[in-house]
């Protein structure tokens, strides 16, 4: 706890020198001194005889980056809050069904986007956030009803929304038009930063600040709460108030981000437990050092994906998957012992 500061800014330091570093990266050949004069030509109007270096350095490289680490720090910030939440280390941002709603709605918008009126005028990252808080308001209803809310209420209710989401999504691509849509829906499910644009680094910054502004400003509930709802209620917390407010705040939080990248899983399950062991479990120190350290190791992970199979590109949701069920199962595994 007493050296979080020391190493949230370590990790911050590294993610400022990882930014221009990451950008030599990518399927184009660049050599430094050409990276450089696109920097130069924006920070210092120098001048630049080839303009397609900035188209791919500025236009498509620095936005993605930057995206990633916002997807990167939100993703995992929810996903300690999650799991303060529901008390369960193995919780993640998708256990609300999150990931699948918004697939769900993205994939009927690409699938039948020009066929329907009112899809021509919506763009698929909307729909994906509409798909994404959608599922979330029926999922918290569910939970919420009858014999009242639990824990394990709301992560069942959370698994079944997002199962029911999931076949949803498959009956979709059993009746898409024609193949290039059934490829856009799979593209999009595997989660990536390809078609990232300057427009949406703006968006995606934006929630991640005001998603970590509410957590932060609750982190001394979310620790009284991570001992047990029942000690949360005797200690004067209104957790049935705060949980709303947080599930709110975490659903727009991924809702802005899935509809953004597509489904990247398993952050927001492997960084805050790596963060946990790390500097212990006061969200005062966990929310920054784990939202610093998901955004250092998303950039990376996005620039692995850029570069392995060059020129194709790896889907990013595809190598955070591989390196987080192994991760999850050694998670279960200690659990089970």
């Amino acid at each position: 706890m007493k050296n979080y500061k020391k190493i949230s800014l370590v990790i911050f330091v590294l993610i400022i020198i990882s930014i221009p570093l990451s950008t030599f990266l990518g399927s184009a050949d660049l050599g430094f001194r050409e990276v450089i004069k696109v920097y130069k030509y924006h920070f210092f109007s120098a001048s630049l005889e080839d303009m397609s270096l900035n188209s791919i350095v500025w236009n498509v490289r620095l936005p993605r980056i930057l995206v990633a680490i916002a997807v990167g720090g939100g993703v995992a910030m929810t996903g300690a809050i999650m799991q303060a939440i529901t008390g369960n280390i193995m919780a993640e941002p998708y256990t609300l069904g999150i990931q699948s709603g918004a697939g769900m709605f993205a994939a009927f918008s690409i699938a039948f986007w020009g066929k329907i009126p009112i899809l021509s005028t919506l763009s698929t990252n909307l729909m994906a956030f509409i798909g994404a808080m959608f599922s979330m308001i029926i999922v918290y209803f569910i939970a919420s009803k009858e014999r009242g809310y639990s824990n394990s209420k709301l992560v069942l209710t959370g698994i079944s929304i997002s199962m029911l989401c999931s076949a949803i999504t498959q009956l979709i691509i059993s009746f898409a038009p024609d193949n290039s849509k059934v490829r856009g829906i799979v593209f999009w499910m595997m989660g990536g930063l390809g078609g990232v644009h300057w427009e949406d680094v703006p968006f995606a910054v934006i929630a991640v600040i005001i998603g970590f502004i509410v957590a932060i400003i609750l982190a001394e509930q979310l620790n009284i709460i991570s001992m047990g709802k029942e000690t949360a209620v005797i200690l004067g917390v209104k957790v049935k108030r705060l949980d709303k407010i947080l599930l709110i705040t975490v659903s727009m939080v991924v809702g802005v981000l899935v509809s953004i990248s597509g489904s990247i899983g398993f952050v927001g399950l492997i960084i805050p437990h790596i963060t946990r062991k790390i500097i212990g479990a006061n969200h005062k120190a966990l929310l920054p050092v784990t939202s610093l350290l998901g955004a250092f190791f998303l950039l990376w992970a996005d620039t692995v994906s850029r570069v392995i199979f060059a020129p194709r590109e790896l889907a990013i949701g595809v190598l955070t998957s591989l390196i987080g069920v192994p991760f999850f199962l050694y998670i279960m595994k200690k659990e089970i012992r």
